[in-house]
């Protein structure tokens, strides 16, 4: 027998009575999230759900609203409701984002971010019981948002909660040693009943990425990949999250060789919109998983959904080299503090703009030039890259670790010169005692950049895997 769902996560659900002006009078916004669009995206992606004739069911892992004030919340379950009376199964669990310990915003005629209040963890939850909880034949003793419901006939879901515990001075997730007794205790159950258990939750077990787990130091579970192995060997083997807002697909094998595979799905309202379907054959064991791309040419925003969702993310990204040579003051008030102190850029303007400009001006062939013992290519096989500019190229990168299956080809120009870049950097540093691992988190820089560059493992949108 053959069950579909359907994986959404991190739906940042942000209400248009929270802007001062027409919501549509404004530019687009540099933000991670399209949050002016989240109410078009998501009604979009329920009504594919209601039209699907395989399923009307979907998991939602968390963040339902982009800050977690009133009017948000009210619509978005309102909007689950609908989806509910016209046939549709959500399960869904509420996260940080929903009530958020950082200050939320409106936003005043100018267009800025205005303080706003938000809504308290212990009126939130409760608004989400419908969705998921009170559909539930258990609910873990001590936590209402842990539970285990039958999504569909032998196949049930288990939204797993999490505790917070302080580890090298930030605060990570952890599952409880009680948590997994309960989980095996179902596992075992279903293993006597024949049915299939998924699992799920809003943080990833298993870091999507040695890049992410650099950037997101305290956003990965405490022993996540141990506990990975242990669901595996308690016979289950899909966990689907979010959180991360990357499209990944990943495979932790125990020591007795049963494997998990970690489920992670993009922002459905960030870069890229995506959603997932997911269809398990019982009788075979065959799971498929396939990606659906959300696009709103309703909206005439003049390109692709995709598209339109990068612009807005790294819009701000991408100024950053470009004001640092020629906006000290933007450079400093809109990006240059991720890494440069605001003091030091102000106190040293020409040495930054100076700076800037050799950035802006590199090209391939500058690093070609530069690495050239690494790459072992000749001029003339590079030639006809030689003038591309790296900024670009680095901003396509970053986009890499969201969008998943980065594509630079290993045989390619731009693998070789940036493989050798790293290779002769990673020298470098060694000569010089720099400890360079120390800064990445016990990484190599090659190891950091690699995925970055090309997918060499499971296909991040569409893969088949036997359970």
């Amino acid at each position: 027998m053959k069950h579909s769902f359907y994986h959404i996560t991190d739906t940042h659900y942000y209400s248009k009575k929270n802007f001062a002006l027409d919501p549509w009078s404004y530019p687009q916004f540099d933000d991670q999230m399209s949050f002016r669009e989240s109410e078009e995206i998501i009604r979009k992606a329920l009504q594919i759900i209601l039209d699907d004739e395989d399923t009307s069911t979907v998991i939602m892992t968390g963040d339902m609203t982009n800050h977690g004030e009133t009017y948000s919340h009210e619509e978005m379950t309102a909007l689950l409701h609908d989806f509910e009376a016209k046939g549709g199964k959500s399960y869904a669990v509420t996260d940080s984002h929903d009530y958020p310990w950082f200050d939320i915003f409106r936003i005043d005629e100018k267009g800025n971010r205005v303080p706003k209040e938000h809504m308290p963890r212990e009126e939130v939850v409760p608004m989400y019981y419908p969705f998921g909880r009170d559909k539930a034949f258990d609910i873990f003793d001590g936590d209402d948002t842990t539970y285990i419901a039958e999504i569909l006939p032998g196949l049930r879901y288990i939204a797993m909660g999490y505790q917070l515990t302080s580890e090298d001075g930030l605060t990570h997730p952890a599952f409880s040693d009680e948590l997994m007794s309960w989980v095996k205790k179902h596992a075992d159950k279903a293993k006597e009943d024949g049915a299939i258990i998924v699992c799920g939750t809003h943080w990833p077990i298993v870091t999507p990425s040695p890049a992410y787990n650099i950037l997101g130091k305290g956003n990965t579970f405490v022993n996540g990949e141990e506990r990975a192995k242990e669901l595996a060997d308690m016979g289950i083997h899909l966990f689907f999250s979010g959180h991360t807002h990357i499209q990944y697909m990943g495979e932790i094998t125990s020591d007795k060789g049963n494997k998990l595979y970690s489920v992670q799905t993009s922002a459905l309202t960030g870069f890229p919109p995506k959603m997932r379907k997911i269809t398990i054959d019982t009788d075979t064991g065959l799971v498929q998983i396939r990606t659906i791309d959300l696009d709103l040419p309703e909206l005439n925003l003049g390109m692709s959904l995709t598209e339109y969702c990068r612009n807005g993310f790294l819009g701000s990204i991408e100024m950053i080299p470009y004001n640092m040579e020629h906006d000290i003051k933007a450079f400093a008030e809109t990006g240059g503090g991720i890494t440069l102190p605001k003091e030091l850029i102000y106190k040293h303007p020409k040495i930054v703009s100076f700076i800037g400009k050799k950035i802006n001006g590199l090209t391939c062939g500058t690093m070609a030039a530069f690495s050239k013992k690494y790459h072992g290519m000749k001029k003339s096989e590079y030639a006809h890259k030689k003038d591309d500019k790296v900024v670009p190229f680095l901003l396509d990168l970053v986009a890499h670790l969201y969008s998943g299956n980065a594509n630079v080809e290993p045989e390619s120009v731009e693998y070789k010169v940036t493989m050798a870049v790293v290779k002769k950097i990673e020298k470098l540093t060694k000569t010089f005692g720099i400890k360079l691992d120390k800064t990445l988190n016990g990484y190599t820089l090659s190891q950091v950049v690699e995925p970055l560059l090309y997918n060499s493992g499971l296909d991040d949108d569409n893969v088949d895997v036997i359970i």
